[in-house]
């Protein structure tokens, strides 16, 4: 098994952990500095050299199951630049990601490996619009929601608005993200008719008595409760000690929609967040790719690294029911 993610991804380190004692696992770590990394490429196939890892065309072709997973909130290089400028670091950097998503992406159909994901798959999954707007047209109860210029309002807004990027890359600089943000009465009054130099995403927003994050991989499920939080809108900001996580068990027919979803983006492996308000059924308000799971556990209970561990293991040795 082959694992391609980033050095200090804790969530990855916890699983590669867990699986290594059942299985083989080489994990080629992104963000290591250029200078321990050697390549070598020619129309044959490539050499990939870092510390303690070696890869070759070969072992990408005669593997299992391969994770490839890019942190898309929070982009960063594949490999670190020690040049000294910053353009010419930052063009450094986007050489060297081009050159190992073109690897990967000329070897995601050679060989039998289950990738999670496709590296195709993950470049055509970045923006949410996409992923929104295909989820809604396959009938999924996605809350209303609209993008225009100038600004209108999506219909039955009744319960206010949050903002959302639309981009899966929220980031603005160093010190700044686009979270999704809780309209106030005063955005509510003068937005209507404004011009924005910037676009961005408007949802009705649902008030939750429950917040569900839903794992999906290769087909099976596992659901978490979340207690929402009072001072964040966007979970993910929220303390962990006061998420109160606690499995939950999917409908049916909600599996079978998610499962359809994920099915139309190609997608192996991805978290769906959704939301339960007091007086209806369970609202989708996100698809995420490669959606993160550390925070949602911990190392006394990592509840979610299990899943995925035995899952994984299932599926290479044909016990997956």
């Amino acid at each position: 098994m082959l694992v391609f993610a980033d050095a200090d991804d804790i969530g990855v380190s916890r699983l590669v952990s867990s699986l290594k004692s059942r299985l083989s696992v080489t994990w080629w770590r992104f963000g290591v500095p250029e200078s321990s990394v050697s390549v070598d490429v020619d129309e044959s196939g490539f050499r990939l050299e870092q510390p303690q890892v070696r890869l070759c065309s070969t072992a990408i072709r005669e593997a299992d199951v391969i994770i490839y997973r890019r942190r898309l909130m929070q982009p960063r290089p594949l490999v670190l630049s020690d040049l000294p400028s910053h353009d010419d670091r930052g063009f450094s950097e986007r050489e060297w990601t081009s050159l190992i998503e073109g690897l990967l992406l000329a070897e995601e159909r050679n060989g039998d490996a289950t990738w999670l994901n496709l590296p195709s798959a993950t470049l055509l999954t970045h923006n949410k619009l996409a992923l929104l707007l295909r989820a809604a047209r396959m009938g999924l109860p996605v809350p209303p929601f609209s993008l225009s210029t100038p600004v209108r309002f999506p219909p039955s807004s009744h319960g206010g608005l949050v903002a959302k990027a639309i981009s899966s890359n929220e980031r603005i600089d160093t010190a700044r993200y686009f979270s999704t943000a809780l309209l106030s009465c005063e955005d509510l009054r003068n937005l209507p008719g404004a011009r924005l130099p910037t676009p961005s995403l408007l949802q009705e927003y649902v008030p939750a008595d429950v917040e569900l994050r839903v794992f999906y991989l290769l087909g099976a499920f596992f659901s978490l409760a979340l207690t929402p939080s009072h001072d964040h809108i966007d979970i993910r900001h929220a303390p962990r000690a006061e998420l109160a996580p606690q499995a939950h068990d999917l409908t049916l027919e909600l599996r079978q929609a998610l499962t359809g979803l994920a099915s139309a983006f190609s997608l192996a492996y991805c978290t769906f967040d959704l939301v339960i308000p007091g007086d209806g059924p369970p609202a989708l308000l996100d698809i995420t790719p490669n959606g993160d799971w550390d925070h949602f556990e911990s190392d006394k209970a990592p509840v979610v690294t299990e899943f995925l561990a035995d899952t994984i293991v299932a599926h290479i040795s044909g016990s997956m029911p």
